[in-house]
């Protein structure tokens, strides 16, 4: 068995990370020599070695785990060990594919939760609320251009947004989809002007709870969805209308059927 030492994964440029992720991490199994039942880095070095977060690497490892391409062995002797050396492309690209479902289905509930969180937010929030709410803003304000500190703000106010509902069922529920949500911002998301269109839309949002105009609010929902939405439907080669919009059920099947046939090619 080989030790960590010395395996070396190239840092990755790609909007499609998780992606990048597994495209990389398999081609230096393959560059190194790595045989079954050899280790790989810890999980902490390999997402700085590959400039990524744990969460988009978790969820890399993920698709390799459920492929047959690494092993997953928790506890103190646990950590990552090649399963294969022989890379089993098309399984890995159906698992692509299935990743891909599963966070526009990931994308959808949170249209449908977090609508009805800020509504009920709305109605609830008290004045330290909207100062929490406020204080996410700033913090998110102060670090643009800081994506992994932009990321932190941004989830900030999610959960300030959660908490102002008062209700502890959805706020776990919010939470739950924001632990779905935290590889996909990460992967399709980003850039200075996407943290300033963050900024503004969450301004607008807190502008529209606080004159408790629900269509208003509504508006900027949609607009606040659609980003990250929209970043993802391109990333993978589909339009937003394809996967988000009003369609009817045969499109929607269409859609799904495309996605699990047209994983990316990781060879």
């Amino acid at each position: 068995m080989v030790t960590p030492h010395g395996f070396l994964v190239d840092p990755i440029r790609s909007t499609r990370t998780f992606e990048a992720a597994i495209a990389h991490l398999t081609e230096a199994i393959e560059r190194h020599g790595l045989r079954d039942g050899d280790r790989l880095p810890g999980e902490h070095e390999l997402a700085r070695q590959l400039e990524i977060s744990r969460p988009t690497l978790r969820q890399a490892v993920r698709v390799l785990e459920r492929s047959g391409v690494l092993d997953v062995r928790r506890g103190k002797t646990g950590g990552l060990f090649v399963a294969t050396e022989l890379i089993p492309v098309l399984a890995v690209s159906s698992a692509v594919a299935l990743e891909e479902t599963a966070a526009a289905e990931t994308l959808r509930a949170r249209r449908v939760l977090e609508t009805a969180v800020a509504h009920e937010a709305a109605r609830r929030a008290t004045a330290d609320d909207y100062a929490q709410l406020e204080r996410a803003i700033e913090l998110l304000r102060r670090h643009l251009g800081e994506r992994p500190l932009v990321m932190r703000a941004d989830a900030l106010f999610h959960r300030a947004l959660a908490r102002s509902c008062h209700n502890r069922p959805l706020e776990t529920a919010m939470n739950g989809i924001a632990r779905e949500l935290e590889p996909i911002r990460d992967a399709y998301s980003g850039g200075l002007e996407r943290d300033h269109e963050t900024l503004d839309v969450h301004r607008r949002q807190l502008d529209a709870m606080r004159a408790d105009d629900g269509w208003l609010l509504d508006a900027v929902l949609h607009d606040h969805f659609r980003m990250l939405e929209q970043s993802f439907a391109e990333a993978i080669g589909h339009s937003w209308e394809q996967l988000f919009g009003v369609g009817s059920d045969e499109d929607r099947d269409g859609v799904a059927l495309g996605l699990e046939d047209g994983g990316a090619d990781v060879a």
